[in-house]
């Protein structure tokens, strides 16, 4: 049985949206100083899969949606390397459970792996490969960000996930 909602009950319940941190996420004071900054309330566990999702009251989107952010372009390059057999298992379950998975990289963008402007040996071609194949393969978006956005970037990202799944009832 699904529950529709009117735009003002919607309205409200994204008054509560929290956002889901992994415990095991690293190097986020930036992104949960964001949400602190603006009021956005956070709780830290352990997810699945990703290192961001949202719930608002006892409703948890983590089964449907979440963010992995990488933190850089040398991070990325590492998780099509060394890591690459981890990495890719994880967006293998993530298909397989119909996971949504946004690829967030900071302090990245095309022109820069096209450039090289990284430390890894990995090709600017291979990565960008990589990249573009897994997107359509795994259904993944991919965004780049300035670190600065980030926290921005995964409200918005949530929030409108939220605001569309409960306009769907």
């Amino acid at each position: 049985m699904r529950e529709y909602l009117t735009d003002r009950e919607i309205t409200d319940k994204l008054k509560e949206l929290t956002i889901i941190c992994d415990s095991r996420e690293q190097e986020n004071t930036h992104v949960t100083g964001y949400f602190e900054f603006h009021k956005v309330p956070i709780i830290s566990r352990k997810l699945g899969a990703g290192d961001y999702s949202a719930m608002i009251g006892n409703m948890t989107f983590e089964n449907e949606v979440v963010i992995e952010k990488k933190n850089s372009i040398d991070e990325i390059a590492g998780s099509f390397t060394v890591d690459r057999e981890r990495f890719e298992r994880e967006f293998i379950r993530a298909k397989a459970e119909n996971l949504k998975i946004y690829l967030l990289i900071e302090n990245c963008s095309w022109a820069r792996i096209a450039a090289h402007d990284y430390r890894s040996k990995l090709l600017p071609k291979a990565l960008i490969a990589s990249l573009m194949s897994w997107q359509v393969k795994y259904n993944i978006t991919v965004n780049f960000c300035d670190s600065s956005e980030t926290g921005q970037i995964i409200y918005g990202t949530l929030y409108y996930y939220a605001k569309h799944a409960l306009e769907k009832g």
